[in-house]
């Protein structure tokens, strides 16, 4: 695996990942965006044979690179509590990622999958910029703002534990091998309880993205009751401009599951990659000469 650093607009070093220099002339980079409480690892481990979902699209022959977003894996942590913005991630990580793979690759397009919160980042980029954004995107446990009591509650827990903290501590509760800077995660959790993605200058980004028609896949859990549950997922097909899918898969795959459970590579990933696939092919056809 290659690791570069690449400079956010605000001159945050971030790590990028790519696991080969593998380039087919018909298909794009691929960018994989992890969600809370995990960094790029997460992507390299998980399936029945314990490969991740990064070396599983490998080994179909795509171009796989690895984020990870400020204070996470082997990016620039925050320099003092409340000090960055869920939008400082949306708006400066996003764009320094694709902009890199594609210069580095010379590919015009790239893909976005997301985990949970590493899928809204790239809808919500792509919301605000459609020209510079990802040609598609793929979310994994992605929800949109519809919430359950059990969602409010959680979502209100963690805003005040962020408050009280200044951090999310995610290790020590055993969600995962990162902590989250407070701010990222609680705004996070504040639009979803307003029921609207609107940015601190007042830009909707639910608004927005319905002008947009770039593919979009999402991808629900059928496990997955809490963090990301099917309804909540399939919500956010009502917020896009068209040429978007919806998908349910389990058995029992809950929101860490349809990354690291040994069921993923078979009744998640294949679906994920035939999509990317069919994608891409789309794509070599529109820009054939």
């Amino acid at each position: 695996m290659i690791t570069r650093t690449v400079r956010a607009s605000d001159g945050v070093a971030l790590a990028l990942h790519r696991l080969a220099p593998v380039r087919h002339a018909d298909r794009p980079p691929v960018l994989l965006a992890h969600g809370a409480f995990a960094c790029h690892t997460v992507w390299l481990r998980g399936g029945a044979k314990r490969i991740g979902f990064a070396r599983f699209l490998l080994e179909r022959g795509h171009d796989v690179w690895l984020a990870d977003f400020r204070h996470h894996g082997a990016s620039e942590r925050e320099p003092r509590p409340s000090h960055w913005h869920f939008e400082d991630v949306i708006r400066r990580d996003a764009p320094a990622f694709l902009d890199e793979v594609r210069r580095e690759t010379g590919s015009g397009s790239c893909l976005w999958v997301g985990h949970s919160i590493g899928g809204a980042i790239g809808l919500a980029w792509l919301a605000r910029d459609p020209r510079a954004g990802p040609t598609a995107i793929l979310t994994l446990g992605t929800p949109g703002p519809v919430m359950n009591p059990w969602r409010r509650a959680l979502a209100l827990t963690t805003i005040g534990i962020c408050r009280t903290m200044g951090r999310f501590p995610a290790r020590a509760l055993r969600l995962g091998s990162e902590d989250e800077p407070a701010l990222v995660l609680s705004e996070w959790m504040a639009w979803n309880l307003r029921g609207s993605w609107i940015g601190t200058d007042g830009f909707d980004y639910l608004a927005a993205l319905k002008r947009v028609h770039t593919p979009f896949l999402s991808i629900a859990g059928n496990g997955d009751w809490l963090f990301a549950p099917a309804r909540a997922c399939r919500a956010l097909l009502d917020h896009t401009g068209g040429d978007a899918t919806f998908a349910v898969v389990g058995p029992a795959l809950d929101h860490r599951g349809l990354l690291l459970d040994a069921r993923a590579d078979e009744h998640c990933w294949p679906l994920a990659a035939d999509w990317i696939e069919t994608i891409a092919t789309q794509l070599s056809i529109r820009t054939a000469p």
